[in-house]
């Protein structure tokens, strides 16, 4: 049977539009199970469906929506020896793999409240329980794709981050009511597109109007309480989740919420209380590490590393878990080394290394090598072998940041920064940041927080660190070495953006070195910024004659440019 509150808009909709959109339709299933994967196929091309790709699980996938697009992701719960469909969402959405104009059917036979709700929180468009049948299968997916189809002009432009116009058209199609049954579903997305457009308190009143009508619904509830705190208004959020404990259906994911709240306002003894109400063996992974990162700030290294140690083994069949747990234990002995006495460190970095090459033993790839070398590197610095640790650090590829996440960048702002590479430092901390606006898993957010927290205490405030790279740019500057002023320019400029200053040495630097790019910035959307600040007179002199410069080389005509 499909779940009718998670969007299965199946009665009517194919009736309503009359549309056939079973061509030119891909498909992707995500099922462990050969036999069921091949059936699957099988009864979707008897229900006239021909682009089919079949993937054991998440790794398998994930690789090919950097290729292709899908319109209809089908994504089995339990992906045997792999990270759950929900899990590999979360990923996928995390590096902009999934995008919001595909449909996403999740098909499990568990019906346990707390896997139910993993699955409610990751907003899919129907959810197909085992044994179902082919006819509601395929009144299912025909529902979804003819929903998607008629949302296709909202949905792209989320597709491109452009919300503001993705809201815009998403309330020209409620005005014209097409859809009548599909109602509900866009007003759940009209209150999503609200909230990322930060507009918090509008939001809350259409969740508001939602429980007024029916108190039952979860996924408005949720929202209510998120938006109600992204507002400001945190005793009343609270209040609201302290409602949901002792219930078993949202008792866990209360406790969560609140151990999250209790972090972000340091009460770290508050939150203990609540994480601990979970019990041990019912924690998902994000909890299980939210729960040791809390234990490491209030100084209990031995109470993480034996919760660790536990979630480790119970995931030993979870490769991937597996891998994941293993370089956070690592990070643990690390630590421990990092604060014991030089010769007591021995000991902790022997199992710091045995546990990252325990990380590589099953899976292969550049992005498992690279967490890996980014922690040895920590390893032999903290051993006080700095040519050792260069030689990992000069290796090809690991000065990207394109397939680091964030617990990755953390490891890397801690070895540049030991290896004296202060501005590289600095600027993988800028780019932690910013990946971490994006994380789909709130446990995973606050856990990236902390770590980003004492990767700031290691390299100091922002500011101080802007004006410190400013005035090294301006020396460069005066010596006309424009390349070390342009990089120390850029740094100050990413650090603390507010100070024009910062933006009027960076753009001046690239046009007279005539660099129109450098990384991120371009002297286009340098000068575009700029004209929207208000300058000091002697900025706005310098801004003037830097534009009439690049102005006749025809440098600002193309201000959506970027630099990779």
């Amino acid at each position: 049977m499909s779940n009718p509150e998670l969007g299965c808009y199946a009665q009517g909709c194919v009736a309503c539009t009359g549309v056939r959109l079973v061509d030119n339709i891909n498909i992707a299933i995500v099922e462990d199970n050969g036999v069921a994967r091949l059936n699957l196929r099988n009864h979707l091309m008897e229900m006239g469906y021909a682009d089919i790709g079949c993937y054991s699980h998440g790794r398998e996938l994930k690789p090919v929506l950097k290729q292709r697009h899908f319109d209809l992701i089908l994504m089995d719960f339990h992906l045997g020896q792999h990270k759950n469909g929900v899990e590999v969402v979360n990923e996928m959405q995390k590096e902009g793999l999934l995008k919001p104009s595909t449909s996403l059917v999740f098909v499990t036979s568990d019906r346990m409240p707390m896997i139910i709700g993993q699955i409610v929180d990751v907003h899919p468009d129907a959810l197909v329980l085992k044994p179902y049948t082919i006819r509601n299968l395929e009144k299912t997916l025909r529902a979804c794709i003819n929903f998607n189809h008629y949302l296709s002009p909202v949905l792209k432009l989320m597709d491109s981050e452009s919300y503001e116009q993705a809201l815009h058209t998403l309330d020209s199609l409620l005005s014209d009511n097409q859809m009548p049954k599909a109602r509900t579903n866009m007003i759940k997305l009209r209150a999503r597109l609200l909230t990322k457009l930060g507009r918090f308190n509008e939001a809350v009143a259409i969740y508001t109007d939602i429980l007024k009508a029916s108190d039952n619904i979860i996924w408005a509830k949720w929202g209510l309480i998120q938006n109600t705190y992204l507002a400001g208004n945190t005793e009343k959020s609270e209040a609201m989740l302290q409602a949901l404990l002792d219930t078993h259906l949202t008792n866990d994911k209360a406790c969560e919420w609140l151990t999250r709240i209790n972090i972000d306002k340091q009460e770290y003894q508050k939150a203990q209380e609540y994480i601990d109400r979970i019990k041990e063996g019912e924690l998902s992974l994000s909890a299980a590490r939210l729960k040791a990162y809390l234990y490491q700030v209030q100084d209990q290294m031995d109470d993480a590393i034996s919760l660790l140690e536990k979630k480790r083994e119970s995931n030993r069949n979870i490769r991937e878990r597996f891998n994941e747990l293993s370089l956070d234990l690592a990070r643990c002995y690390l630590t421990r080394a990092q604060d014991a006495p030089e010769t007591e460190r021995a000991k902790h970095l022997q199992v710091a290394r045995f546990l990252i090459g325990s990380a590589g033993r099953n899976l292969h790839g550049q992005d498992v090598d690279i967490k890996r070398h980014f922690m040895t590197a920590l390893s032999f610095m903290l051993e006080g072998d700095l040519n050792k640790a260069k030689e990992l650090l000069d290796q090809q590829d690991m000065q990207s940041v394109l397939s680091m996440d964030i617990p990755t960048l953390s490891d890397a702002v801690n070895a540049w920064f030991g290896a004296g590479e202060i501005a590289k430092a600095s600027e993988l901390l800028c780019e932690l940041e910013h990946k971490l606006e994006h994380l789909p898993d709130e446990n995973e957010k606050t856990v990236s927080s902390l770590m980003m927290r004492r990767n700031q205490e290691t390299l100091g405030d922002r500011k101080t660190r802007a004006m410190a790279f400013n005035k090294q740019g301006l020396e460069f500057y005066s010596r006309n070495e424009f390349a070390e002023a342009i990089d120390d320019f850029y740094q100050a400029y990413l650090l603390f953006p507010a100070e024009p200053a910062f933006s009027v040495n960076l753009l001046q630097s690239m046009v007279e070195a005539g660099v129109q790019t450098h990384k991120r910035a371009t002297i286009a959307i340098l000068h575009k910024e700029l004209s929207s600040h208000t300058l000091s007179q002697a900025n706005a002199h310098r801004l003037a004659e830097i534009t009439a410069k690049a102005s006749k080389l025809n440098w600002l005509d193309s201000p959506e440019q970027t630099a990779e």
